[in-house]
C-alpha cells in the first residue's frame, strides 16, 4: 500500500483512534503515505498538526443539534466539501480510504465509494453514529469496538475492539497503594461532573494522602479549581490532558464519561471506573457502551440524575481497596486492536476478498 487517507474528527473520541490506527499502519508499512482529512472547525485541528502529521480539510459541518442557519449552509458547504474530497482523491491516490466517524468523513468517503475504492469504516460505539450508518453502504468492511453495532451497518463486519495508543498497552499493573483519583469529562469536558464531583469529594472525601486529576474542558478551568477550594488534598485541574496515559499509570480510579474511545482506553490500562453515560448522547450510545465494561464488573454505572445521590457510595469504592482490585482484576486480556485494525485495513487495500479477511481475523477477537 503506498497511501492511505484516514477521514473522520471533531471530538477526542474520533481524533484519537485515528491516530493509533495512522501509527500502527506506519509500523506494518513504514513507506506508506498517510493523510488526515477533517474539519478546520473540530478538534482535528490542533491535535493532528501537533503530532506532525498532515491534515487536509473540508468546510462540512454537524448537522444534529444545530440551528436553521447552520442547516441552510449545508447547501453549499456539501457540495463543496464534495468538490474538494474530488480533486484529493484524484491528486493523492489512495488505495484505501479509512472513514472513524464523524461529519468530517462524510464526503471523503461518499466520493471514494462511488470512484470505487475500497473504504474501510471504523465504528467505535455500540450504537452506530450516523455517518457510518450512511457510509456503510459503500464500504467494504466495518471494524467495530462493539459487536452490538453490526445489525445497524450495511455491510460486512468485523469486531476488533475499538484502536488506542500504544501507551496504553504498556501501564503497570494496577494497584491498591495508587492515590490518584481522575475525573475526566470527554475532550470537550463535562458539565455535571465540573459541577457535582468537585462538591462530593471536597464534602465526603477526607485524606491529604489523595490527589484529584480533573480535566474539565476549555474555558472551565477557573471554576472548577474554586468548587475545589474546600479541598482536604491535593487537586490539579487542567482543560485537557494530551499525556492520558501518564495518568492513568498513576490513577487508582478515574470517574468519567463512557465515550467509546475512553471505554478502550480503560480496558487497555485496566483502571476501575465510575461511568457517568452523556445522557444527550446520540441513541443513548455511551449507556450502551457504559453496560460493556459494568456487565464483566470492571465499572459502575451511574446516571446523571443520580450523581448527587450516590455521593457516599462513591466515596465508599475510593477507599475500598478490595473492590478497586476485583474491578481492575476483571478485566479481559488486551488485544491490540490498533494493530490488529490495521493488518485488516492493509488487506482491504491489497483487495483480498472480504470473506477470506473476516475468516482469518475473527478468531483475533476477545
Amino acid at each position: 500500500m503506498k497511501t492511505c487517507m484516514i477521514a473522520g474528527g471533531g471530538t477526542g473520541g474520533h481524533i484519537f483512534p485515528a491516530l493509533a490506527l495512522g501509527d500502527s499502519i506506519r509500523r506494518l508499512r513504514p513507506q506508506c503515505q498517510l493523510f488526515y482529512v477533517g474539519t478546520a472547525y473540530g478538534m482535528e485541528r490542533e491535535l493532528i498538526p501537533a503530532r506532525g502529521e498532515r491534515l487536509l480539510t473540508v468546510p462540512m459541518r454537524g448537522l444534529l443539534g444545530k440551528g436553521l442557519r447552520d442547516k441552510l449552509a449545508l447547501a453549499w458547504r456539501i457540495p463543496v466539501s464534495l468538490i474538494l474530497s474530488f480533486f484529493m482523491i484524484m491528486r493523492f491516490r489512495p488505495n484505501v480510504l479509512v472513514g472513524v466517524g464523524g461529519y468530517a468523513s462524510l464526503p471523503l468517503l461518499w466520493v471514494g465509494g462511488f470512484l470505487r475504492i475500497p473504504v474501510v469504516l471504523q465504528e467505535q460505539n455500540a450504537f452506530p453514529g450516523l455517518a457510518n450508518r450512511f457510509l456503510s453502504r459503500f464500504a467494504r468492511l466495518a471494524l467495530l469496538g462493539f459487536r452490538e453495532a453490526a445489525p445497524k451497518l450495511k455491510c460486512p463486519c468485523l469486531t476488533t475492539g475499538n484502536p488506542v495508543r500504544e501507551s496504553f498497552y504498556r501501564l503497570p499493573v494496577w494497584s491498591k497503594t495508587r492515590r490518584v483519583i481522575l475525573v475526566v469529562g470527554g475532550s470537550q469536558g463535562a458539565r455535571c461532573l465540573n459541577e457535582v464531583i468537585p462538591k462530593t469529594l471536597c464534602a465526603k472525601l477526607d485524606g491529604s494522602d489523595y490527589k484529584v486529576v480533573h480535566q474539565c474542558g476549555r474555558g472551565h478551568s477557573r471554576a472548577v479549581e474554586a468548587a475545589y477550594s474546600d479541598a482536604k488534598f491535593q487537586v490539579q485541574v487542567s482543560e485537557f490532558i494530551d499525556d492520558m496515559p501518564s495518568i492513568l499509570a498513576e490513577a487508582r480510579l478515574v470517574i468519567c464519561r463512557s465515550g467509546a474511545s475512553t471505554i478502550s482506553e480503560l480496558k487497555a490500562a485496566k483502571v476501575p471506573a465510575i461511568l457517568v453515560p452523556f445522557a444527550a448522547a446520540a441513541h443513548d450510545h455511551q449507556t450502551h457502551n457504559a453496560i460493556s465494561l459494568e456487565s464483566i464488573g470492571s465499572a459502575i454505572r451511574i446516571a446523571e440524575h443520580d450523581l448527587d445521590d450516590m455521593a457516599n457510595r462513591i466515596t465508599e469504592i475510593i477507599v475500598d481497596d478490595s473492590q478497586l482490585a476485583e474491578m481492575a482484576n476483571a478485566y479481559p486480556a488486551a488485544v491490540r486492536s490498533d494493530d490488529l485494525c490495521a493488518e485488516v485495513i492493509l488487506r482491504v487495500a491489497q483487495r483480498e476478498p472480504t470473506a477470506e479477511i473476516i475468516k482469518r481475523f475473527q478468531s483475533h477477537v476477545s
